[in-house]
Parts: C-alpha cells; sequence; structure tokens
C-alpha cells in the first residue's frame, strides 16, 4: 500500500520569544554574567527547535489509487479547467450530457464556497466515470493520488469518480456529489469517509433541491438503529439529512466552514504514514454549537424527531423542515411498534437494538371515542453503558404535531415520561434515542448496541 508525506511544519521562530526568555533569566539571576544567559539562551534554542511529537489520534493516511487513465475518451471543457475522463465505447450523448453536469456543478459549488479538487499536472479538474465496484458500490465517490505540494496544512491531490451505470434522472445529482467529495477529500484527508459523503449530499441538497444523489437523504432513513456519520461510510446518507435539518436551524453556511477549521499539519509530528485527525468534525462541531450556547444533544435528539415527519402525505403534513418536506413519499422511517392503547398496560420489548446515535419510533393510537384517557404513562428500560433520549409527540388526526414531552438525557438506563392527552390528540409518536456517553468520533468502530424497553399504560 503506498502511503503519502505530507507538508512539513513551518520551523521558523520568532526572535521576541529569544527575548523574552533572556528578560526573564535576567530578572531571575540579574544578568550577573553573560555566561548564564548565553547558557539559557542554548537551553531554551534547544527545546524550541527540537522535533515535536503528535500524542493525540492519528489515521492512516489514504491509499494512493492511481486515476484510471487507460482506454478512455477524454473530453475538455472549453471555459472551465474541467476533464470529463469516460470509456471508449460510451455514447456521445451521455458524455454530452456528464461534462454539461460538471460544468454546472464546478460553477455552482465555487459560488457556494464549497471546496473544489485541485488542478492536476495538466491544469485541470477530472472526473472518470467507472465501474459502480470502483467506487464500492456506490454511485458517486472519489480517489486520492498523492499529497498536495507545498501546503502549509494536510492536503491531497483528489478526483472525482462516478459509476457508468447511474440512471439518467440521477446524473447531474451524482456529479455533484462526485465533485464535491473530491473537494472535501482534497481539504481534509484525514476526515472520515462518512463525514465527507455527508457533507457532499448535503451540497447536493443546498444546490440543487434534490434529495442527493440516488436519493441519498430518503436511503438514509430506511434504517435509522444503525446511528449517523460512524466510521462506515453508509452512515453519510442519515448523516446528511441530519447536516441539512442542522444548517435549517443554524446557517446554511454551517458545515461548510466546519470543513475550514479541521485542517492540521502532520509531518514531521506523527509517522508518515499516519496523519493528526483532531479535531475532526464532530469535535469542531460541538466547540461551535457550545460557542452559541446550543447543545449537541439537543440537536441530535431535534434531528431524530424530525425524521419522523418524511415520506408519505400524512407524515409530511407535519415537517417542520424544507428538506424533510421535499424527501419522496417513499421515504418514511419504519415504525418498532404499531399499537393501539385502549386502557391497561403494554410491554414493548421485541425490536432491533440501537447503536450509537441509532433512533426508534413507535406509534400509539389512541381510541377515536370520548374515552379517550387522560394520560399516558411511559417508562423507558435500557441498558447500561449509554444515555437514553425519551421523546412523545402528540399529534392530531391531520398528522400535525400538538406538542412534545422529552425525558432528560443522563447516565441511568431509566427514564419515566408522563403525557397529558386531550380529545384532539388522535396518537403519540415515541421516539427513543441512543445518545453516546462520549463526543461521537467517526474515526473509531462502534460496535456498543444496546438493548431497550418500553411499558406503557394509560389511564386518568
Amino acid at each position: 500500500m503506498s502511503v503519502m508525506c505530507w507538508a512539513s511544519e513551518q520551523a521558523g521562530r520568532r526572535l521576541p520569544r529569544t527575548y523574552i526568555w533572556a528578560t526573564l533569566v535576567c530578572m531571575a539571576g540579574g544578568c550577573t554574567g553573560a555566561a548564564r544567559a548565553d547558557e539559557g539562551i542554548d537551553a531554551w534554542a534547544s527545546w524550541a527547535l527540537a522535533p515535536k511529537v503528535w500524542k493525540g489520534q492519528t489515521v492512516q493516511a489514504p491509499e494512493l489509487e492511481p486515476r484510471p487513465e487507460a482506454d478512455m475518451l477524454h473530453l475538455h471543457s472549453r471555459e472551465l479547467p474541467l476533464v470529463l475522463h469516460v470509456p471508449l465505447r460510451s455514447s456521445q450523448r451521455r458524455a454530452a450530457q456528464t461534462l454539461q453536469a460538471l460544468e454546472r456543478a464546478y460553477v455552482s459549488l465555487n459560488a457556494a464556497g464549497w471546496p473544489l479538487p485541485p488542478l492536476d499536472a495538466d491544469g485541470g479538474v477530472d472526473l472518470f466515470v467507472v465501474p459502480r465496484a470502483r467506487c464500492a458500490g456506490f454511485a458517486s465517490c472519489s480517489g486520492v493520488d498523492g499529497p498536495l505540494t507545498p501546503s502549509d496544512f494536510d492536503a491531497a491531490r483528489s478526483y472525482a469518480l462516478l459509476a457508468s451505470d447511474v440512471p439518467q434522472g440521477e446524473l447531474a445529482a451524482c456529479v455533484y456529489s462526485a465533485l464535491a467529495q473530491a473537494g472535501l477529500r482534497a481539504v481534509d484527508p484525514a476526515e472520515s469517509a462518512s463525514w465527507v459523503r455527508a457533507s457532499a449530499e448535503l451540497a447536493v441538497w443546498q444546490q440543487t433541491a434534490g434529495p442527493g444523489c440516488e436519493d441519498s437523504l430518503a436511503r438514509g432513513q430506511a434504517q435509522p438503529e444503525l446511528g449517523l456519520l460512524s466510521e462506515r461510510p453508509g452512515t453519510g446518507d442519515a448523516g446528511a439529512l441530519f447536516l441539512a435539518v442542522l444548517s435549517e436551524r443554524t446557517a446554511p453556511e454551517l458545515v461548510r466552514n466546519l470543513w475550514d477549521t479541521t485542517r492540521q499539519r502532520s509531518r514531521g509530528l506523527v509517522p508518515e504514514d499516519r496523519l493528526r485527525s483532531s479535531p475532526d468534525l464532530w469535535e469542531v462541531l460541538r466547540q461551535t454549537l457550545d460557542v452559541g450556547h446550543i447543545a449537541l444533544d439537543d440537536e441530535l435528539i431535534e434531528g431524530a424527531v424530525a425524521r419522523y415527519f418524511a415520506g408519505p402525505s400524512a407524515r409530511r403534513a407535519g415537517a417542520a423542515y424544507r428538506v424533510l418536506a421535499a424527501l419522496p413519499s417513499d421515504a418514511a422511517v419504519p415504525l418498532a411498534h404499531d399499537v393501539s392503547l385502549r386502557g391497561g398496560s403494554l410491554h414493548l420489548r421485541e425490536h432491533a437494538p440501537l447503536e450509537p446515535l441509532g433512533s426508534a419510533y413507535s406509534r400509539v393510537r389512541l381510541p377515536a371515542s370520548e374515552s379517550t384517557p387522560e394520560r399516558l404513562q411511559v417508562w423507558l428500560r435500557g441498558e447500561l453503558g449509554a444515555r437514553w433520549s425519551l421523546t412523545a409527540v402528540r399529534l392530531d388526526r391531520s398528522g400535525r404535531e400538538l406538542g412534545r414531552t422529552s425525558a432528560p438525557a443522563r447516565n441511568v438506563p431509566n427514564s419515566y415520561l408522563p403525557v397529558t392527552l386531550d380529545p384532539e390528540t388522535a396518537e403519540v409518536i415515541l421516539v427513543v434515542t441512543q445518545l453516546p456517553e462520549q463526543l461521537p468520533d467517526a474515526d473509531v468502530r462502534q460496535t456498543a448496541e444496546h438493548g431497550y424497553e418500553l411499558i406503557l399504560e394509560s389511564g386518568p
């Protein structure tokens, strides 16, 4: 496996530090002799110029992947530094449409401030049309074939890849995604694949108002129990939806700006086949929200609850965010339970466990009669080793939200939530989310699945 040598840290030192140190020496010893000061300066110089060692988290440098140049036609944009590489037997019409989509994506992403891949040795940005297997089954991806030098920070020479079997209707969105992924990997080659994919799909949504490459945002709804933005690239689909909701709640440029603050230098501080990976995007996101007095837990819980209001029209009626209202009708999160409560109690325990940042949804239908109970009591019993969030959302018969109640997230695995009902309440949606005990880290394998159970009881 080939690895990269990354840009080195600047070696220059500022003279005022020497002056300050010498002044402190004089203050301590009265400058009784030039020899003592010289010894102090020598000691400081030895410390300042000694190699430093980074003791924080690192990740493996990206594996170098040569650009697939063989047996391809090379189509150059007339006005932009873009080169499209397609198989020899490609349709001329399809190639022309792909090049046009590449030009639109380049102009749009550049105008919005998203990073773009650096120019290669021939002065162009490359998009290669390849078999889907080259992208590990995804419709779009990117590759790295070396470090970008000279550079003050870790940076990569990157290129975009597009699966050759992308449907015509998905062509534009997937070209956007491929180009955005290549630009993000160039900016921070140490960041995880799920964050790269999620951020690129967010860029697609913001620039096209579409649900991502091959409906990635809708695809991320299929298995909400698996969490989001973990070490698995596939969790970038659900992660993109979370980032889209977060951007609507804060600022459209939030995620784009996060990428500018994670850039680092690695050479001389870590082995040549490693890159510094802290602070990563999760760390920077939490710090950014803290500055604005916004709790990351609150945003994660809000994102989890919001995901319910997507898909069929009955759910979209309660959508509070544009991205959820725009998803197709098959983008509903599945229900772990769908029960009717007519008095007495129910014990719900047959469902999938949750991964960190995974969520589960249960619908409790209330009788359409004057005998509607006055209160629903909910007990959550979760396994140790996780923090649990429990939210109850009351809906009317049209699917619109009447109100919600939440039990605060805590390390104690048991929660109790009383829900006051009224005649307008037709159903209650219970949302359970597993919050990690520590800040999520997309570079570390997550194996902490945890089970839980719900106990429901209605009455006066």
